[in-house]
């Protein structure tokens, strides 16, 4: 038999204490895995666990999707998570667009953004922004017309793709308001200039939004059939849209057809999706007609948005077809050949993030037309 003395008897009593008060504290600050859900009565596991999922936070993202910014040294993710399913993950994009990111504040804007409410307050703070090329120019110049006859006095900027000098000194010269630019492609890959890709758009998108906060964006051949149409949009939306369950980029045109029947499958490789059949049953609208007020939310989808439009094969991913479609028996079940680059982007974002296109679509009465 081995005696113990009163020292050691002390010293094991020690010890024993020690290691209670530690695992007293570790089992009160350590997260558990599971939570326990209570179910109300009548209710489903499956819709109560619906109501308190979380997206997947930044720390969950894979490490291999960081991207870190030679310049600043911050750290970004660059592989979109489907908003309804965590662990649908698409392609990595490449790093060497951080800086472009950057640069056009689609990864570093701090705000502060306004409430989504001030922004349907004052019709004078929308910006309209277009843009053309020479074989456009007469298509833009009749919307412009008809839309400088209903708004005077709004800033409108109108971007200019390798216009030649003989079109741009038809552009208006009394017009105060009016501002061109030419859209300087030197800091942005090559393939962006083929305009038929249509990668322009997002970006000018993403260059406006880094100086006005309420722009409303119109291609060259939309052209508005009634005055006021701003006033009856506000009123609109202050009625039925300004709540946190309605996107804050709206389109005001329809196409006809579904997602689905204007999608190359490889673009699901960027931007995977949780339901083919949502994308089938599903109205695309149109990106020829947008109102982007700059929130933290459009800010959030226009980050993969412009990734895309820089990535090569992400806003034109192998696979047939362009602009021009074939349509089946009906405009939603079937691929119609076709793919519309930067409006099947939008719209896959933004049914990814909404789950239905009303939540980003309003026909506002037919106000405008192609």
């Amino acid at each position: 038999m081995i005696r113990c003395n009163r020292s050691t008897f002390k010293f094991i009593c020690v010890v024993t204490v020690f290691y209670f008060i530690f695992y007293l504290i570790l089992s009160r600050d350590t997260p558990t895995n599971s939570r326990v859900i209570h179910l109300k009565k009548g209710a489903t596991r499956k819709k109560t666990e619906k109501k308190i999922f979380q997206p997947r936070s930044f720390s969950q993202i894979d490490i291999n999707c960081y991207c870190k910014s030679p310049k600043t040294g911050e750290v970004y993710n660059f592989c979109y998570v489907d908003p309804q399913n965590s662990t649908n993950i698409g392609k990595k994009f490449n790093c060497s667009f951080v800086e472009t990111m950057e640069d056009l504040k689609m990864l570093n804007n701090p705000g502060p953004f306004p409430l989504i409410t001030d922004f349907y307050k004052n019709q004078n703070d929308i910006v309209f922004v277009s843009t053309t090329s020479d074989d456009h120019y007469s298509e833009h110049a009749k919307s412009f017309e008809i839309l400088r006859s209903y708004y005077p006095a709004h800033k409108y900027i109108l971007y200019g793709l390798k216009m030649t000098q003989f079109y741009i000194d038809m552009l208006p010269k009394n017009d105060t308001n009016f501002e061109f630019r030419p859209f300087n492609t030197s800091r942005y890959p090559k393939y962006v200039e083929t305009w038929m890709n249509y990668r322009f758009k997002p970006i000018l998108m993403a260059e406006i939004l880094r100086e006005h906060e309420n722009v409303w964006w119109i291609d060259a051949h939309v052209k508005a059939k009634r005055p006021e149409f701003l006033k009856t949009f506000f009123e609109e939306v202050n009625l039925k849209r300004s709540s946190e369950d309605f996107s804050p980029v709206t389109s005001l045109l329809d196409t006809g057809h579904s997602n689905f029947a204007t999608l190359r499958q490889g673009l699901l490789d960027y931007l995977p999706t949780n339901s083919i059949q949502l994308l089938k049953e599903s109205y695309q609208v149109a990106a020829g007609l947008l109102h982007i007020p700059r929130t933290a939310k459009t800010i959030s989808i226009f980050k993969w948005y412009v990734l895309c439009a820089l990535e090569e094969k992400c806003m034109n991913p192998p696979g047939v077809g362009g602009v021009y479609c074939q349509f089946g028996p009906n405009r939603m079940d079937y691929y119609a050949n076709c793919f519309r680059y930067d409006q099947s982007v939008l719209n896959l974002l933004l049914l990814n993030e909404y789950q239905d296109y009303n939540k980003y679509f309003t026909l506002l009465n037919r106000t405008f037309t192609n």
